[in-house]
């Protein structure tokens, strides 16, 4: 909680020295962070999963003119370089994987992605997510076992269904 109050605070310093300078009218500002944080769940202290906890990270787009919106699609890192290009009104290159999400800003019902990938490299483990379902795979040939969650009925990831037939 202390980390949360002191990056809102933080953050607000910004958005008032941006205000004070006459610069938050041609500024984006852009909070995120490259993971999220066990605090618990699943017996784990830390952000080396792939987890709901570690996998989801927050991610604000404050763009001049544009009004405040909550979006749902799955979107991923890799979407902010595009992202930020189009909305400078640069070219956003053909051969990049991200995808330019700056059509959720004035669609908050837009859908990015039907998957997103994630990887946690020092468990070895690969997530593969939609709206559904959560996909965890641990080595390159899933040998430290695999893990099933219907993140509709169990969001957070109590149960295992990957050796469940019906699944």
């Amino acid at each position: 909680y202390a980390s949360v109050s002191y990056m809102d605070a933080m953050v607000g310093r910004v958005i008032k020295a941006l205000e004070e300078t006459g610069q938050r009218e041609k500024t984006i500002v852009i909070f995120t962070s490259d993971h999220g944080y066990h605090l618990g769940e699943h017996d784990m202290w830390s952000k080396v999963s792939v987890h709901k906890e570690s996998a989801q990270v927050p991610l604000i787009i404050s763009v001049p003119s544009k009004k405040p919106a909550v979006c749902h699609s799955l979107t991923e890192l890799l979407d902010l370089y595009p992202t930020v290009a189009s909305l400078c009104g640069l070219a956003v290159q053909e051969r990049l994987q991200g995808k330019d999400i700056s059509r959720m800003l004035d669609d908050p019902a837009h859908t990015v992605r039907d998957v997103a990938f994630s990887v946690a490299p020092a468990r070895k483990g690969f997530l593969l997510r939609d709206d559904k379902w959560a996909y965890i795979q641990y080595g390159e040939k899933a040998a430290g076992g695999i893990e099933l969650f219907d993140m509709k009925k169990d969001p957070a990831q109590f149960t295992n269904l990957a050796t469940d037939p019906r699944f």
